[in-house]
């Protein structure tokens, strides 16, 4: 243990991930632990955090994300916020602390109900705060609410690192604890796949599925595309319950618009893509294949440029990052038939032109034929 004046977070092999990279990356595949002011509030959450110095760490809290809303709690009370980083956590803590789940709901209580046991948690040294008690590595102290340092730039998981860096809030360290020859975890981030599609694209589909059952939107599969970097949400649609709508292609785009960009987890992913459950969502060349096909250049595609989102998406210009909006679109993939419940045509494929003896065959004796 670390504290005080004997913190020192150079004894950590800290890497520079990215010859692009503005400094040195700690935080990579952690966790930032802080609680709201009334106590009500347990948010763990995944952001990065590159090293300042030996005692400090910089790094972005954006007003949409959950550490930002508890962070402007405190500043409004003219307060500090106590804070922690959870590095080498549990597999369900990292994964739960990776996924947009609305505000207000805690990440210890819904890792509990996850995994059917509550999380073993201690106490910190210097606040307030719980974190896993299994962790390898946990940083303890505030976070300013005045003072800020040059953070980045960094390779993120978009593929891209830009030329500059911006001014971010100072994360005071007080105190480091640590298992004996502790891991420090790490994310290269960029082009995909790597951890943050995997990881993070896996949970934001989880909860766009939920999303979307509660809002009785006719959708039975969501899929946040690794290959995309998490830039396509691909949601497959019930044939029989579009049907039951009775709406055109245009009613659903604009109800699905109503009932899911105003979510969390919709402020992560800038596209939707609309396919049949004929699709398997997963598997990218279907999706490709459905894109290429099925989606009308002049009608398909439907701009939704007032919606809010991740000011992170590349493609987004400084008005756009600065209103916090634009860059939304939903493509709809479903031939007009679909909305009556009919099938313009028949799938030509291996899978569906074929008898079961006759796969089977082929199957069998494939290699046989030398494949």
């Amino acid at each position: 243990m670390l504290l005080g004046d004997d913190v020192d977070l150079l004894r950590f092999p800290i890497p520079l991930l990215h010859q692009e990279d503005g400094g040195r990356y700690f935080a990579t595949y952690g966790f930032h632990v802080v609680q709201s002011p009334d106590g009500r509030w347990d948010s763990w959450s995944v952001a990065r955090a590159m090293l300042h110095d030996p005692r400090t760490l910089v790094g972005p809290a954006m007003a949409q994300q959950h550490i930002g809303m508890v962070h402007q709690m405190w500043r409004e009370q003219g307060k500090n916020t106590p804070w922690a980083m959870v590095l080498g956590a549990p597999p369900a803590a990292i994964a739960v602390a990776g996924m947009p789940l609305p505000a207000w709901v805690s990440e210890p209580g819904y890792i509990g109900a996850l995994t059917g046991r509550p999380v073993e948690v201690v106490k910190c040294q210097t606040n307030d705060l719980y974190v896993p008690a299994s962790a390898e590595i946990v940083v303890e102290g505030e976070i300013s609410i005045n003072q800020t340092a040059m953070e980045g730039p960094m390779g993120e998981y978009h593929g891209y690192a830009f030329a500059e860096g911006k001014p971010q809030p100072l994360f005071h360290v007080k105190a480091v604890t640590y298992r004996d020859r502790a891991i420090l975890p790490i994310c290269v981030a960029g082009t995909p796949p790597e951890e943050n599609h995997t990881l993070w694209g896996t949970m934001i589909s989880a909860e766009a599925l939920k999303h979307c059952r509660q809002q009785q939107l006719p959708i039975d599969m969501a899929w946040c595309s690794y290959e995309a970097a998490t830039c396509w949400l691909v949601l497959s649609v019930d044939g029989a319950k579009l049907a039951a709508l009775n709406t055109d292609a245009d009613g659903l785009v604009q109800l699905i618009a109503d009932r899911f960009f105003a979510s969390h987890v919709a402020w992560l992913v800038p596209k939707i893509i609309l396919v049949g459950n004929d699709i398997d969502i997963t598997d990218i060349n279907q999706v490709v294949w459905a894109l290429a096909t099925r989606s009308h250049p002049k009608r398909d595609f439907h701009d939704f440029s007032d919606s809010p989102g991740i000011p992170m998406v590349p493609y987004l210009d400084a008005e756009d990052k600065q209103a916090g909006r634009g860059g939304k679109m939903i493509i709809n993939c479903l031939f007009p038939e679909a909305f009556t419940g009919r099938q313009r045509a028949a799938t030509a494929s291996f899978e569906h032109s074929f008898p079961e003896t006759i796969k089977q065959q082929v199957n069998r004796r494939w290699r046989d034929y030398g494949f």
